[in-house]
């Protein structure tokens, strides 16, 4: 399982993160909250290491039930 971040402008998705390629992938896509300022958005988009715990493979809760493929 692969999972992005990305916001909904109203109109289309916009991703945040590097999207794979090369294969085909089923989706699950859930609107976790409504952004509702410019502010808002800017902070979410903003560089910063809100998300960089997905990054790290100890806080992986499903990490000890993937097998290589």
């Amino acid at each position: 399982m692969v999972a992005i971040q990305g916001i909904f402008d109203g109109n289309k998705i916009i991703p945040l993160d590097n999207v794979p390629t090369g294969k085909q992938y089923r989706l699950i896509i859930t609107f976790v909250e409504e952004i509702t300022e410019a502010e808002d958005i800017r902070a979410f988009t903003s560089e910063s290491d809100a998300f960089a715990f997905w990054q790290n493979p100890a806080e992986d809760i499903y990490q000890d039930f993937l097998q290589p493929s």
